[in-house]
């Protein structure tokens, strides 16, 4: 068994590709990361992991909020960041 999946298993985390699952996609997840709606808690060269519950409430916000307001964040965190 692969090392990412025994810390994912221990500490109830998902991986980048159970993320994706959860919030809809590649682009949903690299816009809730953008928007500081989803951080993730261990973060390496190899591994990036997001704790489930994290991932599964992000989930509940773009439902209830929206992409438009997805993007929106992501947009305006763009520029208080200058990037």
């Amino acid at each position: 068994m692969r090392y990412s999946v025994l810390i994912a298993e221990r500490r109830g985390a998902a991986t980048i590709e159970d993320a994706e699952k959860i919030v809809g996609g590649q682009m949903m997840l690299e816009l809730a990361r953008a928007a500081k709606w989803l951080k993730p808690v261990v973060q390496g060269k190899r591994l990036t992991l997001f704790d489930y519950d994290d991932c599964l409430a992000c989930w509940k916000r773009i439902c209830a909020e929206g992409r438009p307001a997805l993007e929106a964040a992501a947009e305006s965190e763009k520029t208080n960041t200058g990037g």
